[in-house]
């Protein structure tokens, strides 16, 4: 069975905003897996590029561990925007 995909053609759809967010608070890609390991998100190396990218899925247990980290909400990983 074939997983939908984004409208641009990638894997997710809060990759950018993750990368944005990520960028904004001066951290690396290594960092940011390090924080989201200690809040029980459970990955291999690389994770944080390849969601990033659009080249991986993103479940929703994912989702709101980084919503959480970042203080934002899913409407803001998934639509760009915070709900109302």
């Amino acid at each position: 069975m074939a997983k939908p995909l984004a409208p641009d053609g990638t894997k997710n759809l809060a990759g950018s905003r993750i990368r944005a967010l990520r960028k904004a608070r001066g951290l690396s890609q290594e960092e940011l897996m390090r924080d989201l390991q200690l809040r029980g998100f459970d990955s291999e190396r690389g994770v944080i590029k390849r969601m990033e990218n659009g080249t991986r899925f993103v479940c929703d247990t994912e989702l709101k561990i980084i919503a959480e980290y970042f203080g934002v909400s899913y409407d803001f990983l998934i639509e760009g925007e915070e709900e109302k």
